[in-house]
């Protein structure tokens, strides 16, 4: 009992509350229905439900939150090589994390060996938007706990997608508190364009998880193709009638974004191919964990792993790609974690040599 106990008050900790339970909420009322503005109003990006038996409840857990945010920069005049196109994946934590810092230290060259980095997408978990964008709080509808303690001046995404000068789509989750004007989810943040976004909810489990998703033009040999590119941060609990820890809904969330990679929009021969970054939050199982299993064996372009930890709870951040005949991926933990509790994983794409 005692190392369940242990278990339980670890994952709680990497779930980045401070007590990682939803907020109670008295019973349903009858007339409550599955609409939610942040959702449906949302003509920037393609959505999809991944289960309609948890329709209702996600949209509580959706009417808490602002809308998503998107912004672009202007078309490049030419796509950049697919080879000089590097990928990122990291949580975060909220107002913690120093992305710009991180930013800079890409673009110059930090994790390439001097070599600078001019187009980039970095898919991050964990940030957070306060204000007026996000609806004060209906005790019939769900939020998580808030995540504290902060500076209160921090920046937030719309401060980021102001002032970064990159294209930005920013999704949310959940709701970081009911007495804070502040949610909480996914972002890809890129030097090119982000064409098509799209949005899953995934499996309901603890608390809503949306997966986000965007293409990039990229150059490769036989002409400009859409690099795509997939965002996801994993529950790291069960549901509470399952005692939270007796049923990893993982795998099943995995799976759900695997099977939405089947569709013609990611096989079709215009695609170069398809990056998956995550907080997979694999803390009992590690690369064990069917999440894991299901998303190494999807990814078929992915040659070299750095397999260290990335936060103090073992491997939890992963970078998988899957791409044409002809090119591999690797993979490798930076050892700044940049404010955050967790390491960034930067991604790297190769031809390989006929």
């Amino acid at each position: 009992m005692s190392r369940l106990l242990a278990a339980i008050t670890a994952v709680t900790i990497c779930a980045g509350s401070v007590v990682a339970l939803e907020r109670p909420a008295p019973p349903l009322n009858p007339a409550t229905t599955t609409a939610c503005a942040a959702r449906d109003n949302a003509t920037k990006l393609e959505w999809h439900a991944v289960e309609p038996s948890d329709a209702v409840e996600m949209a509580r857990w959706c009417r808490a939150v602002g809308a998503p945010l998107v912004t672009n920069m202007a078309d490049a005049a030419e796509p950049p090589a697919l080879e000089e196109f590097v990928t990122l994946s990291w949580n975060a934590h909220l107002a913690e994390g120093e992305l710009p810092a991180l930013i800079e230290e890409l673009k110059a060259g930090g994790f390439t060996n001097g070599r600078p980095v001019k187009h980039f997408a970095l898919l991050v978990q964990e940030l957070y938007r306060r204000g007026d964008q996000v609806p004060q709080f209906d005790d019939r509808d769900r939020t998580a706990f808030a995540i504290v303690p902060r500076d209160p001046e921090s920046p937030d995404v719309e401060d980021y997608a102001a002032g970064l000068g990159l294209s930005l789509l920013y999704v949310p989750s959940m709701r970081n508190g009911a007495e804070l004007r502040e949610d909480r989810g996914n972002a890809i943040i890129s030097t090119e364009v982000l064409h098509d976004a799209m949005a899953i909810e995934l499996p309901l489990a603890r608390q809503r998880r949306v997966a986000i998703g965007a293409g990039v033009d990229v150059m490769t040999a036989t002409g400009v193709q859409r690099l795509e590119l997939v965002n996801a941060h994993l529950e790291p609990l069960g549901a509470p009638r399952t005692l939270w820890v007796f049923k990893n809904p993982r795998g099943r969330q995995v799976r759900a974004i695997l099977d939405l990679l089947d569709d013609p929009r990611y096989t079709n021969p215009n695609v170069a191919g398809v990056v998956l970054g995550a907080d997979s939050t694999t803390v009992f199982g590690g690369d064990r964990e069917d999440g894991y299993r299901h998303a190494r064996a999807w990814s078929t372009s992915l040659r070299q792993e750095d397999r260290r930890r990335t936060h103090t709870m073992g491997r939890l951040d992963y970078l998988f790609f899957r791409l044409d005949e002809g090119w591999a991926a690797s993979t490798e933990r930076l050892d700044r974690k940049f404010g955050s509790d967790h390491h960034p994983v930067i991604g790297r794409v190769v031809p390989i040599p006929r």
